[in-house]
């Protein structure tokens, strides 16, 4: 069926039934097809406040069976005390700092020769690996480079990040880029 033809049936449609049922009959439909539509979205919503009340209540009673006093302290402990584990050793760190230069180069980065600074503060469980990478670019190469490292390097941070544009009329920019890589230590 040709665009022709369709346009010439639903023109025919419409003036039969304006025909039929007039301007009044038409809108009067349009009404109660509007008003369906609100009931059918008005049930929908009713059902997902009833969800969200029965979770509520669910909450509520796991709350009053343990109060948040001392068990809930213990419980943050126990979390704390896990929390090293859930952290890559330091061994890794090449391959992230790898995963970073094949993240610039997915997003036709160039990147200039990085600065790494390695900081063990006694007494924690945790090393920070810090890497300063010099990046000169475009805007929107430079963010989808920050989102893929951060979305694919679940122990890194973005520390800073400086931009300078060297030119007013350009859209070159000049950026340097630090990430904090974090390891949990060799040491308790």
């Amino acid at each position: 069926m040709k665009a022709d033809q369709l346009r010439d049936m639903l023109l025919t449609l419409r003036f039969e039934l304006r025909r039929s049922y007039g301007l009044p009959g038409l809108a009067g439909a349009l009404m109660i097809v509007a008003a369906a539509l609100m009931c059918a979205e008005i049930a929908s919503v009713n059902a997902d406040t009833r969800e969200m009340q029965d979770s509520g209540r669910i909450a509520q009673a796991a709350k009053a069976r343990h109060p948040a006093g001392a068990h809930g302290a213990a419980v943050d402990a126990v979390a704390l005390d896990a929390l090293p584990e859930l952290f890559p050793h330091f061994s890794q760190s090449a391959e992230d700092i790898a995963s970073i230069f094949e993240q610039a180069r997915g997003s036709n980065l160039a990147l200039g020769s990085a600065e790494y600074q390695v900081n063990t503060e006694a007494g924690t469980r945790f090393t920070r690996y810090q890497v300063m990478l010099p990046v000169k670019d475009q805007y929107s190469a430079i963010r989808h480079f920050l989102a893929l490292v951060l979305n694919n390097v679940p122990n890194a941070a973005l520390r800073e990040i400086h931009v300078e544009r060297p030119a007013v009329d350009g859209n070159i920019l000049d950026a340097r880029v630090r990430f904090e890589l974090i390891y949990r230590s060799a040491q308790p």
